[in-house]
């Protein structure tokens, strides 16, 4: 079978006026059924032609019968060596209630491609570039004659005479076909696709079902599957990662593809990235990107600069272009927190000094930790956690946890108004940390969305209540810096699941050693100049102790056990 589109003649016959598809078919034996009808094996009783016979199941749904001839005038349409040729259909007879609907495609050989890969351990790259691209070619096809298929799956590939090399689409029934025959359109408020790969341009509400970009990250899918065996499910996971960065696919990939990784990588970041209008447009151009995975680019061949202009050509992708402008917008607005920050210290006109640390950029967020120390000390006034997050289309900035300003993430406004909010928040607090007595120390705003408890007394209150454990960070006011409070909370609180753990399994206070030695001589003899942790029932009974250890894995490691063992 040929990889490219070949020309197909039209049938004569490919439309028929009969009512029932049992006037024209003998011999069915059923093959399986899915959501639009009932397939079988099935012979022309004129002539013995052999046909894979598709016949509708929800006789007298309207829309359904509708989609029947869109399915079958698809088959008509696209003609190409990568699905199988329309043999003959009624469908067109749709609006007459007395016809059955039926449509008779070419019976193709061989299993599916979930068959064909549940029965190997592993696929080759090659292999799997070379599936992967016949299928491009087959999609190129049907985009040029308006045909989104909208269903592309392991379940809808049968690889013709089980040779990976000529996958042959299937099951029309879900694609998108601009026909003067046909008055409706995908309501807004449906889903469609499938659970392989769920896209959030197909889900209930999307005006953007139509895309033929879907398609295309379907493609990836398949490519993705091929090699790992792996259903991609969900483009982005709960913890923001895309199919190819979850750690079981990339345990994977990284032994099965080698040195070809670097390559590789980039391509799914371009397919699977949330945002339509950031993935491939066209099927060539994702052809094209699949074509440089298999590149040959042996080590030692050429000059330094030769050398550097393949890493230029790896590396520079639309993907990481797109990373590379997140992280400089994110960037920028913790340089606007900062000086508006800087702004504010000059306006107090008072030898107060400010405090940064911790600036950090990766992934979808940026953080920092800016404050105030007076002079002569290392204590600080305040500590505020900078904190600026991708949400949706806009840049969310928190303080301490608090949302305080939002703008677009296209064209990000830092105006009069930005200004007049973040100094105003700053000013708040800084007033409040400089004539409350009762105020919390600076380092409680380390704790992002849900501020600690200052009293043991009040926490066990609520650790009653809500029958629960109290998680105590204790800190030494007589110690420099608190026992160095501010760097140790900072490193073990700065994971946000580190922040999450503690907040779901725990009451959470960050006290004055002089309130834990009122209830118990579990930190005697304990060294405070670093500051530790206590856990305590609700009955203020201590059960465990140790230093905060100034390391985000360790605290996130720490909170994660501690919520095991102790947490409701």
């Amino acid at each position: 079978m040929p990889l490219d589109d070949e020309p197909r003649e039209v049938n004569d016959e490919t439309w028929t006026d009969c009512a029932r598809w049992r006037d024209r078919w003998t011999e069915a034996v059923k093959l399986g059924s899915g959501g639009q009808g009932n397939a079988y094996r099935a012979h022309r009783a004129s002539d013995g032609r052999e046909a894979c016979l598709k016949v509708i199941k929800a006789k007298n749904d309207a829309e359904r019968r509708m989609r029947f001839f869109r399915e079958a005038a698809a088959y008509d349409t696209v003609r190409t060596a990568g699905a199988p040729r329309l043999i003959e259909s009624n469908a067109h007879l749709h609006g007459r209630a007395e016809v059955e609907p039926y449509i008779a495609t070419e019976f193709i050989v061989g299993a599916t491609l979930r068959k064909w890969r549940d029965e190997r351990q592993s696929v080759d790259l090659g292999v799997a570039v070379q599936l992967t691209r016949s299928l491009l070619l087959t999609l190129r096809q049907c985009h040029a004659r308006d045909v989104v298929h909208r269903d592309v799956k392991p379940d809808n590939i049968i690889l013709a005479d089980d040779d990976p090399a000529r996958p042959m689409l299937l099951d029309f029934g879900l694609n998108f076909h601009r026909m003067p025959d046909i008055e409706f359109e995908t309501v807004d408020g449906q889903e469609i696709g499938n659970r392989f790969l769920r896209l959030p341009e197909l889900s209930a509400g999307s005006l953007l079902k139509q895309d033929p970009r879907s398609d295309l990250s379907f493609a990836a899918g398949i490519f993705f599957y091929v090699l790992t065996g792996r259903d991609p499910n969900i483009l982005q996971d709960a913890e923001g990662r895309l199919p190819h960065q979850r750690s079981e696919a990339l345990a994977i990939l990284e032994p099965a593809v080698g040195a070809r990784l670097p390559r590789l990588l980039p391509l799914f970041d371009h397919a699977f990235t949330p945002r339509i209008a950031d993935r491939f447009t066209t099927a060539d151009a994702m052809l094209a990107r699949l074509d440089q995975v298999m590149e040959p680019r042996p080590l030692d061949s050429g000059t330094p600069e030769d050398d550097l202009n393949a890493i230029r050509e790896v590396m520079d992708t639309e993907a990481m272009r797109r990373r590379s402008e997140r992280e400089n917008r994110l960037g920028d607005a913790l340089k606007q927190i900062q000086r508006v920050h800087d702004d504010t210290t000059k306006l107090l006109g008072f030898p107060m000094h400010r405090r940064q640390g911790g600036f950090h950029v990766t992934g979808d967020s940026g953080r920092n930790t800016l404050g105030w120390v007076m002079p002569g000390s290392d204590d600080a006034v305040l500590s505020v956690k900078c904190e600026v997050r991708e949400v949706g289309d806009e840049l969310v900035i928190r303080l301490s946890g608090e949302p305080v300003f939002r703008t677009s993430t296209e064209t990000p406004r830092y105006g009069d108004r930005f200004d007049e909010m973040v100094r105003k928040w700053l000013t708040a607090r800084l007033l409040s940390a400089v004539t409350d007595p009762e105020a919390m120390p600076s380092e409680s705003g380390l704790f992002g969305d849900r501020p600690p408890i200052g009293s043991l007394e009040r926490a066990r209150e609520r650790a009653r209540r809500e029958r629960r454990h109290i998680l105590a960070f204790v800190y030494d006011a007589r110690q420099p810096k608190r026992g160095k409070l501010e760097y140790c909370l900072g490193n073990f609180l700065e994971n946000r699941k580190t922040r999450e753990t503690i907040d779901a399994a725990f009451v959470v206070a960050l006290v004055e050693l002089s309130q834990v030695v009122a209830v118990t001589d579990i930190l005697n003899n304990r060294s405070m100049e670093s500051a530790r942790w206590v856990i305590f029932d609700p009955d203020l009974q201590a059960k465990q102790e140790a230093v905060i250890y100034a390391n985000p894995q360790e605290g996130e490691k720490t909170a994660f056990d501690l919520a095991i063992r102790y947490g409701s």
